[in-house]
């Protein structure tokens, strides 16, 4: 028991899938200026969040869970929204739970109007979904998974048809952000275990979630979602082109060390070269795989 605690406070305080660079957001990230700051500002809103849990029952029912739970969270984070506003779609209207605005004037120059990809013109930032505590974000209820009962699905859905850049999607206890480039792809997102972040009740940790579902995240600036998307991309490609390069240099060596090490006694004849090809690759894996699963302590490393 002792050692799944202890596994467990490794863990990093989000699941990001793919939206983000994983060591961005957990080494370059943190040392960041801005990111320090937003500590401070931080802290009284996990404060209040916290007061918002410890007031919340848990409900199977939808509407209790929003009302009790996910309104006054998005409250605490500065947002504008419209409930159940109307979104044209293909052939019918559908009405997300959330359109999040700008601002107040711009909620209210859109209230009772029909919304489609024209939104992010109008001031429209953000399209956003709950349902009830601790229902599956991503299994449908007596359907197929690409339908409007498959809630990853349906964030999909209104993020394409109302042309905004971001969607929400939470059951109060899970709080998942997409982006409209890859929102299709269902299993593309970022998210934030909410209860297990509060319960901690570390500010640093806390800041995975304030930072990306804050209001001020869906404007411009330093820790804008846009441009955290974009520096993360930029880091992603960089480190993948240095990758690349020392695993080619990485793999040469190797081989070149099949050759060298003479109780071989291997000769550089074709069919010897695609064999240490063959086993430099298989060696070369096997370490790269031991070495990630040290670096996320996924191994016994500091105890043996």
């Amino acid at each position: 028991m002792h050692e799944a605690r202890q596994l467990a406070l490794t863990l990093p305080p989000h699941r990001n899938h793919g939206l983000f660079a994983d060591h961005y957001l957990d080494h370059v990230l943190p040392a960041r200026v801005e990111w320090a700051r937003l500590a401070e500002e931080a802290a009284p809103v996990l404060e209040a969040v916290r007061a918002i849990f410890a007031a919340f029952v848990p409900s199977t029912d939808e509407a209790q869970t929003e009302q009790d739970l996910v309104r006054p969270v998005l409250d605490v984070l500065g947002h504008t929204y419209e409930v159940q506003g109307r979104l044209r779609v293909p052939g019918r209207i559908h009405k997300p739970d959330y359109v999040f605005y700008r601002d107040t004037e711009a909620k209210n120059a859109l209230k009772n109007a029909t919304l489609d990809k024209t939104l992010p013109a109008q001031g429209g930032l953000a399209v956003g979904d709950a349902k009830y505590w601790g229902r599956s974000l991503d299994t449908a209820q007596g359907g197929t998974g690409e339908d409007n009962r498959n809630p990853a699905f349906q964030i999909y859905w209104y993020v394409l048809h109302s042309g905004v850049e971001w969607g929400i999607l939470t059951n109060g206890k899970l709080w998942r952000l997409v982006h409209r480039d890859t929102a299709d792809r269902l299993d593309v997102y970022y998210e934030v275990d909410l209860q297990e972040l509060v319960e901690d009740g570390d500010v640093a940790r806390f800041l995975y979630f304030y930072a990306f579902f804050r209001r001020a995240a869906f404007d411009p600036g330093p820790l804008g979602l846009a441009e955290l998307l974009r520096a993360s991309t930029d880091y992603a490609h960089a480190v993948s082109d240095s990758l690349k390069a020392q695993v080619y240099d990485a793999l040469r060596h190797i081989a070149q060390g099949f050759l060298d090490y003479t109780p071989n006694g291997l000769q550089p004849a074709p069919e010897t070269l695609r064999d240490i090809y063959d086993n430099a690759l298989i060696l070369l894996y096997r370490l790269i795989f031991i070495l990630y699963a040290e670096a996320r302590e996924l191994l016994p490393v500091r105890e043996s």
